[in-house]
C-alpha cells in the first residue's frame, strides 16, 4: 500500500467523523510527510496532535519509519486551494476566487455549496456585489481548477 493511502487510512481511525484528512504530501528525498485535515467546523490544535502522535506510532511500527522523516499534521491555512467539496460548507457566505479549467476567473461570495457545485453571488469589476441585479452562477466541482478563499480583514 502506498504511504499517501496508508495515511488516510489510519487517520479515519482516530478522526472524528466532522474530522478529514485534506491531502497528504510526501516528499521522499526531503524526507518530510505533511498530513493536511480540516473540520466540518473548527479545527483544535488538540486534533492535529493527537492525529500527529498516532501517526507517528504507526509510521515507527512499520518499514516506513525505518528512513527519517519529519511529520506534520495541520490545517491547510488560508493560502491553500479548497481541495474536497466537504470543504465549500464551511466557507458559504465568504468571498472565493474561482479559476476554471477554461481559465476564467470568478470572484464572488459563495452562497450555496453541494457534493457537486457550488453557486457563488458574482462580483462586477469593480469588485462591488452588483446591487440593483444581483448575478448568481452555479459551477459544477469538475469546472474549477482551483479555488481559494478570499481573507477579508473588516
Amino acid at each position: 500500500m502506498q504511504i499517501v493511502e496508508q495515511i488516510k487510512e489510519w487517520s479515519a481511525e482516530v478522526l472524528e467523523p466532522s474530522v478529514f484528512v485534506v491531502d497528504v504530501e510526501f516528499k521522499p528525498g526531503g524526507g518530510k510527510l505533511l498530513v493536511l485535515i480540516d473540520s466540518d467546523g473548527p479545527l483544535t490544535i488538540e486534533q492535529c496532535r493527537t492525529l500527529n502522535k498516532h501517526l507517528s506510532t504507526k509510521l515507527d511500527e512499520t518499514d516506513y519509519g525505518d528512513t527519517p522523516y519529519t511529520l506534520e499534521v495541520s490545517s491547510p491555512g488560508v493560502d491553500r486551494p479548497l481541495l474536497l467539496a466537504r470543504q465549500y460548507q464551511k466557507h458559504i457566505g465568504r468571498e472565493l476566487k474561482v479559476t476554471l479549467k477554461a481559465k476564467t476567473e470568478l470572484l464572488g461570495k459563495l452562497i450555496e455549496a453541494t457534493e457537486t457545485s457550488i453557486q457563488l453571488h458574482l462580483k462586477d469589476k469593480k469588485k462591488a456585489y452588483l446591487a440593483k441585479e444581483p448575478s448568481f452562477k452555479t459551477i459544477s466541482l469538475d469546472e474549477i481548477e482551483e479555488t481559494l478563499v478570499q481573507v477579508s480583514f473588516n
